[in-house]
């Protein structure tokens, strides 16, 4: 307890002096975006942050609002947002904490992590939504980045082995389902240790790079995956390729690699020119329920690159399997 020169209490003095707590200015200083809303959808609050997020002020933003969650691959939470924003939320739904995109002004997609809240009176009946929308996008990004690291090959580019064996497996199971071709061609460099000796590691990871290039440009289609599986070894995945495709494209590839010119004197197959042993694996399922593995074909795809380099190299192998039959 304070006491002034006189004796007398001050404490009472100094506390109907203090300031109230500004709540709105406090969330107008806060990057966290929060709007306030009706059972019906009917915006009561938008606080500044959020009229930076999404780019539009109170009454454009309401205009917006039915529509500003991105509605993609099934997400539960996205949709329990989507209704409370929509104003047709059931109050029994557990409300959402998770990540999702939403629209904006500006034409992109933003990722924000979304909290909602069912705000009551003081009976307990339900009375309005408050919902808080924190950006996340740099957060998006840097987590974009370390994925493509974690799969990416530092020198080429191209996927790494592990990409494209969780790539494979993923598509070799649509395959069997679909009962649809897939297509593995594996390419092995011929004398490649004979270049890296004579020429050095730079001129051996030029080389890297410009089948890396060419490879890039073959394999065009979404679904197609190029990747560095080894240290001078390539494989293209291209599934519903049939077997004539796989013959051209691998035809097409082991003259690609060698008109490249890239020069390794030791390479008695190519005249002294860079050349590559293709070895290229074609299957399809006869019927559904059929369980093999996706290393088969991988297995016959490097069997096939084995029977090239054994033949002498520059040369392509091709094998068709249909299982079931």
């Amino acid at each position: 307890m304070a006491l002034d020169h006189n004796g007398d209490n001050t404490s009472g003095a100094a506390s109907s002096q203090r300031p109230g707590i500004d709540f709105e200015r406090l969330i107008s200083l806060s990057s966290e975006a929060v709007l306030q809303l009706t059972l019906e959808g009917e915006i009561m609050f938008v606080s500044p942050a959020a009229e930076r997020l999404f780019g539009w002020g109170k009454d454009k933003l309401q205009e917006h609002l039915s529509d500003l969650v991105y509605l993609g691959p099934p997400n539960p939470d996205a949709d329990v947002v989507h209704k409370i924003l929509a104003g047709s939320a059931d109050f029994e739904t557990q409300l959402p904490h998770a990540e999702i995109q939403l629209r904006s002004a500006f034409g992109t997609l933003v990722w924000a992590e979304v909290t909602a809240h069912l705000l009551e009176d003081d009976t307990g009946q339900p009375t309005a939504f408050a919902v808080f929308f924190r950006n996340i996008a740099r957060r998006k990004e840097l987590e974009g980045l370390l994925e493509a690291a974690t799969q990416t090959d530092p020198l080429t580019g191209l996927f790494n082995r592990r990409a494209f064996e969780d790539s494979l497996k993923r598509e070799w199971a649509v395959a069997l389902r679909e009962k649809t071709h897939t297509t593995l061609i594996k390419v092995s460099l011929d004398k490649f240790d004979a270049l890296s000796e004579q020429y050095g590691p730079s001129a051996a990871e030029d080389c890297l790079s410009k089948v890396a290039n060419m490879l890039k440009d073959t394999a065009r289609r979404p679904a197609d995956v190029a990747a560095r599986t080894a240290m001078s070894e390539f494989a293209l995945l291209l599934p519903r390729t049939h077997e004539l495709g796989a013959e051209t494209i691998s035809a097409y590839i082991q003259v690609a690699v060698q008109d490249l010119g890239i020069p390794n004197p030791d390479n008695a197959a190519g005249d002294g020119v860079v050349t590559a042993s293709v070895g290229s694996a074609c299957a399809v399922a006869d019927h559904k329920g059929i369980s093999e593995s996706s290393e088969f074909l991988l297995a016959t795809a490097e069997t096939c690159v084995f029977q090239a380099r054994q033949e002498g190299g520059n040369r392509v192998k091709s094998a068709m399997s249909v299982l079931g039959l």
